[in-house]
């Protein structure tokens, strides 16, 4: 596995990965994938005495975890960091004229933090970033060459550094054969209940928690 005990683990991310964390009572875990592990984690591994914070924030690209990496990572002395992002770098370029699309920003961005994060003697799981064509959603097909371009970068960076990458976008669209891609995803990008346990049970599968 890639913790072991009284080890620290960190979700980081955009509003995938925060999910509703300030929001309740949820011991500030959110109702998605982060909190669906932790609930597993707890449950195997109750002496373990694991330590586990959701510090996904709705809204954010690469380059505002680049700005709180520090604070809301690295001071955290985590063991084992999760990164989800990447799919505002695409969508807010298209609905704010004001936000660039920069691909080589983004892969430095990207680069910049996991540098600081294995530099700080932590493991790395990268999770890809994903999104579904939807006509009532939020995120059409005619995106999706430059999420094809966001995903090598992520792609090319776990070769490089990461324990452990889930690939996805690849994944979730083979989910969606099974039914329909409103099963995991109403709005093409943040996922339902069932989308959400998907990428816990992937996420618990890189951490090597349960078997393929």
């Amino acid at each position: 596995m890639l913790f072991r005990k009284n080890a620290t683990i960190v979700f980081q991310g955009d509003s995938v990965t925060d999910a509703g964390r300030t929001r309740g009572e949820n011991d500030g875990l959110g109702h998605g994938y982060p909190a669906m592990c932790a609930g597993v984690l707890k449950s195997l591994f109750p002496d373990y005495e694991l330590t586990i914070y959701n510090r996904g924030i709705g809204g954010n690209r690469v380059e505002n975890l680049v700005d709180r990496w520090q604070t809301d990572t690295i001071d955290l002395h985590p063991n084992l960091v999760s990164i989800l992002i990447g799919v505002n770098n695409v969508w807010h370029p298209y609905v704010k004229p004001e936000v660039p699309y920069d691909i080589r920003k983004f892969e430095a961005d990207y680069t910049r933090i996991v540098e600081q994060t294995i530099h700080y003697g932590a493991k790395l799981i990268v999770m890809e970033p994903f999104a579904f064509h939807n006509p009532d959603g939020c995120f059409p097909e005619s995106w999706r060459e430059r999420l094809w371009e966001v995903n090598q970068v992520a792609r090319r960076i776990a070769l490089r550094y990461a324990d452990a990458y889930i690939p996805l976008d690849g994944i979730l669209y083979q989910e969606a054969m099974k039914a329909t891609p409103t099963v995991l995803s109403v709005d093409g990008v943040h996922p339902t209940f069932e989308g959400h346990r998907v990428l816990a049970r992937e996420w618990l599968k890189a951490a090597g928690v349960i078997g393929c």
